[in-house]
């Protein structure tokens, strides 16, 4: 029989990003834009993906509202396969493909799942309310925790203040893989890869949220 044991460690970095959204690799850099109704939480946030865009940064985004609502349409198709009782309905056209899940979902969680989709430098939450996200408010108000800043006309401060925190680089992983008992050496770029593959498919697991030591150990 033989015996494949891999073991790493993840050190935490100096300042952490919320919910451990990726490890090794440049982590998505996550701020959210909150405000009254008609503030003009939306036209801030197309402008910023629009200038970020055109800087070459990769952009996600998040909607979120406290209503009972959905993008679902009734009657529709996808409506019908939801109402049917599918868990998940997939619509997929020859322009976009969309994802309805039949639950709410945490943030942390709908964050990890936007990384899986691909890297991003930023994530921008409109609406958010999660006391880990930094925010940005827009008018007046009652201001929410973690608030680091006030729009008042002052795009480019808040687009600058967006690009300086998203030079920050968290740590690179100590990554340890022994196989058979003989300690498997590794570059820099290697060890991101298998790192970052083994952290991905542990953080999509239930339960899973903040990674700092992962031990695995496998017999053949």
């Amino acid at each position: 029989m033989s015996s494949y044991i891999f073991s790493f460690v993840i050190e935490r970095v100096k300042h952490k990003q919320p919910y451990g959204l990726s490890l090794g690799m440049s982590a998505p850099k996550v701020f959210g834009v909150y405000g009254e109704s008609d503030s003009g939480k939306t036209t801030l946030i197309v402008q910023l993906i629009t200038r970020l865009t055109k800087d070459g940064y990769q952009i996600a985004t998040m909607k979120q509202t406290n209503k009972a609502i959905s993008m679902d349409t009734k009657n529709k198709d996808t409506w019908s396969h939801h109402n049917a009782g599918a868990h998940l309905v997939v619509f997929s056209s020859r322009s976009e493909t969309n994802y309805l899940l039949n639950e709410p979902l945490n943030t942390p969680e709908i964050l990890r799942k936007i990384s899986a989709f691909g890297e991003f430098d930023f994530i921008l939450v409109e609406g958010v309310d999660d006391p880990d996200i930094p925010k940005i408010q827009i008018g007046r108000g009652k201001k929410r925790s973690n608030t680091i800043a006030t729009y008042k006309d002052n795009f480019q401060e808040i687009l600058a203040l967006l690009k300086h925190e998203g030079k920050e680089q968290p740590s690179t992983p100590d990554l340890s893989i022994v196989v058979n008992g003989k300690t498997i050496p590794l570059t820099q770029f290697p060890a991101q890869i298998i790192s970052n593959t083994i952290v991905g498919m542990l953080t999509s697991l239930k339960d899973v949220q903040d990674i700092n030591e992962v031990t695995l150990q496998l017999k053949r």
